[in-house]
């Protein structure tokens, strides 16, 4: 009998995610494979419980909860052969979208069963991974000021009046990084690893998640009302054709400045000394795709 492990995470999104856990651990299990249901209660642990996974012999992990979280089960596997299998618990949901699952966890976890392992680029900034993206300006600005309770019970519209109560008053600093060796200056810029950005927003259209590489968007625009029009842009799918938009396909990145930056990694606020490295982790992760991955 195979082994697997479904990590979960109580506080994710707006599902009722106990009552739901049973009837997706139900929707994953079948004849020959036992599944152990594991919470999570502090960041973090769903990285110690992959690892205790890895290390008990599982031959599968499945994670549900938001990005987050599976962004943490991710960097307990890599460096194993274990499979991640991804189920959307969160707000934005982006890394099962890229792997052609549907937004719905029971709907996920059935479809999870068809699913076939394939290997898949993992980034890498500074210690941390990621599996969507690393971006800097006034989207991380705001997912730092972001009320976790807020998120909890409001979702994407959390975010969105966060978003604008820090376009209010954000002061645009200059972001120094270097592309490849070639240094570059912009008021926002997004290191993706996948094509999607909060939900189905497509920032880095041309990205594949088993591309091996990263592709770099840099906007230019200093202002509110650049900002808004780009968000507009982004929303409508046609903002690469912006002139104050480049993307770049690059290897590495060196975040120079400002000191203080914000990061924000997979939806999730961090703080990173500076300079910071971002580039490809040398392991590939091995997770659960449907047809209809971005591959």
């Amino acid at each position: 009998m195979s082994s697997a492990v479904l990590i979960f995470n109580p506080r994710a999104g707006r599902w009722r995610t106990p009552r739901l856990v049973d009837r997706i651990q139900a929707a994953l299990e079948w004849p020959g494979q036992s599944i152990e249901a594991r919470p999570t209660r502090s960041p973090g642990d769903a990285t110690r419980l992959a690892r205790q996974a890895v290390e008990a012999g599982a031959q599968t992990v499945y994670a549900f909860g938001g990005d987050g979280t599976l962004r943490e089960t991710a960097a307990g596997l890599l460096g194993s052969k274990v499979v991640l299998g991804t189920i959307p618990g969160g707000t934005a949901n982006v890394i099962p979208l890229a792997l052609g699952l549907p937004p719905g966890p029971v709907a996920a976890a059935k479809r999870l069963r068809e699913a076939t392992p394939i290997e898949m680029d993992v980034g890498r900034c500074g210690e941390e991974i990621f599996l969507m993206q690393t971006s800097g300006g006034l989207d991380a600005r705001a997912l730092h000021h972001l009320d976790p309770v807020h998120k909890r019970y409001l979702g994407k519209v959390a975010v969105a009046l966060a978003g604008l109560a820090q376009w209010r008053k954000y002061d645009y600093p200059d972001l120094e990084l270097v592309a490849d060796g070639s240094t570059q200056h912009a008021s926002f810029f997004a290191v993706c690893n996948l094509p999607y950005y909060g939900g189905r927003f497509r920032l880095a259209p041309d990205a594949r998640l088993d591309d091996h590489q990263l592709h770099l968007v840099l906007f230019h625009g200093r202002g509110r009302v650049e900002t808004m029009a780009f968000a507009r842009d982004l929303a409508l799918g046609r903002h690469v054709a912006r002139r104050d938009v480049e993307i770049l396909q690059v290897q590495e990145v060196e975040l120079k400045a400002p000191a203080d930056l914000t990061l924000q990694l997979d939806g999730d606020a961090v703080t990173s000394a500076l300079p910071t490295i971002v580039c490809l982790a040398e392991d590939r992760l091995r997770v659960l795709a449907l047809p209809g991955a971005v591959i």
